[in-house]
């Protein structure tokens, strides 16, 4: 009775079968194993399946050895009871294969085998095992109720839309009855071969049918050869899992930070952009003034760059949405070089005639009209916020300019009298006594004589006289002789 898993498992080795999953991993396999050197291919070959044979009431244990079958022990199991029948049939496969498991794959002779090669239509492959049933008994003397069959594919025409396959065909009676007693001493078969087949082919031919194949027993090597690439797969697995938890783990924690960064480039973004807006709506009027040349410079350069012959009577300076204009209306005597004159010049472009010459008044000139678009001023290098941010130095405080002192040797010039005021006249110093020693008497500090005033003149209504404020003066210092001592003098009284 088939175990649930082989029941689920069933359609999926038929969908295989059907598709020729199964024939192609065949060929994979022989294609691989033929790669692989004798030697190995020996000790490969083993496991844990073992090749019996039976032949005049003797079981005989097979192995593959240099492209045949030798055999490597034999049993008698005639005169034995069951348990004794299962241990010693256990034994020689332990001893003749080397594996731990009772697998087996039951040996025919090639005289109990038919080995043909048939042609089938290639529209047939899709249910190929199918059609070789309902053809067998036309292809071979058997039936396919009462014969053991399998095929190769071996090539494919599709111009002639036939599947060339060979096909092995034994008696079902026989071959029951050796695989009876195969179960009854407990082995697992796995297959029904040909020993021509199973030595040199990667994939044999198995003439048992699919669902009495069993499923191979687990050896101990096995086992341990599975544990240990599970134990590799989930190494493999935490090696790959683990840098990328270490990384979420990370992530998780830069997370609060990151938000936290974001928010402050956010309120940073925000700000920039007002400041934008704000030096934008600031720099508005101060760059359409920057922009814009004014009109005594554009009066310059034409002066500048006009020739002599040239004579301008009138000027507009028109504003458009896209640029300013400039028109120009006059006579000159050289028409042909007024256009590439006034391209040269810094300030204007796209110069031409808005109407055409004509005759002008004075003789040998030409009256024109041209228009030529204002070239925008570039504009200055914009300051840096940090200069904003600096506190403006205070001013330093003006330097007074130095006072004027007149030499000694040159007394100061009286101011001019008015008219009807007295002259003013200063007495010289009265002599002072030498002091006692013989030694000169020192010169005192002259006082300054007060400045003569002069009676201011009678303003009329209709003007008035400004006098200006006089410069601040230095009162001139005089020496008086070493033998006669100074003495003060009043100051004149104003006339």
């Amino acid at each position: 009775m088939a175990s649930p898993a082989e029941s689920l498992l069933a359609p999926l080795r038929e969908a295989a079968d059907r598709a020729g999953l199964t024939d192609f991993l065949r060929w994979w396999q022989g294609e691989l194993a033929a790669l692989v050197p004798p030697s190995w291919r020996e000790r490969l070959g083993k496991g844990g399946v073992a090749y019996v044979a039976v032949r005049d009431s003797e079981w005989r244990v097979l192995r593959p050895a240099q492209g045949s079958l030798a055999e490597a022990g034999r049993v008698a199991l005639g005169p034995l009871d069951a348990a004794a029948r299962r241990a010693a049939f256990r034994r020689v496969l332990e001893d003749g294969s080397g594996g731990g498991a009772a697998n087996v794959w039951l040996v025919l002779e090639p005289g109990d085998v038919l080995v043909r090669s048939v042609t089938m239509p290639l529209a047939a492959e899709e249910a190929l095992r199918d059609a070789v049933g309902f053809e067998l008994d036309r292809l071979t003397p058997f039936s396919a109720d009462h014969a053991c069959f399998d095929y190769r594919v071996t090539g494919r025409d599709a111009t002639a839309q036939r599947l060339a396959i060979d096909l092995a065909v034994t008696a079902r009676a026989p071959v029951a009855s050796r695989l009876a007693e195969l179960r009854e001493l407990g082995a697992a078969v796995l297959g029904v071969g040909v020993a021509s087949d199973l030595a040199t082919s990667g994939a044999p031919l198995n003439l048992l049918a699919p669902e009495e194949r069993e499923r191979p027993a687990t050896s101990p090597l096995v086992l341990a050869a599975r544990v240990l690439a599970a134990v590799a797969a989930a190494l493999a697995l935490v090696a790959l899992v683990y840098p990328l938890w270490q990384k979420r783990e990370a992530v998780i924690d830069l997370q609060p930070r990151l938000e936290k960064a974001k928010a402050g480039a956010d309120v940073a973004e925000r700000l920039v952009k007002e400041i934008e807006k704000l030096a934008a709506e600031h720099n508005f009027l101060v760059e359409k003034k920057q922009a814009q040349r004014p009109a005594v410079v554009l009066l310059e350069d034409l002066s500048r760059i006009l020739p002599d012959t040239t004579w301008v009577q009138q000027l507009d300076i028109k504003s458009n949405p896209k640029f300013r204009e400039l028109q120009i209306a006059g006579e000159t005597g050289s028409s042909s070089q007024l256009i590439e004159v006034l391209e040269k010049s810094g300030s204007l472009a796209n110069a031409s005639f808005k109407s055409p010459l004509t005759k002008g008044v004075s003789p040998g000139t030409e009256r024109f009209l041209v228009s030529a678009e204002v070239k925008p001023r570039p504009l200055p290098a914009p300051m840096p916020e940090s200069a904003l941010l600096e506190a403006p130095a205070a001013p330093a405080p003006a330097a007074a300019p130095p006072a004027a002192v007149p030499p000694a040797a040159v007394p100061p010039a009286a101011p001019p009298a008015a008219p009807g005021a007295a002259p003013a006249t200063s007495p010289a110093p009265p002599a002072q006594p030498a002091p006692a020693g013989g030694g000169a008497a020192p010169a005192p500090a002259a006082k300054p004589p007060a400045p003569a005033t002069a009676a201011p003149a009678p303003a009329t209504p209709a003007t008035k006289a400004v006098v200006p404020a006089p410069a601040a003066a230095v009162p001139p210092v005089s020496r008086a002789p070493a033998a006669t001592p100074a003495s003060s003098s009043k100051p004149p009284e104003k006339g």
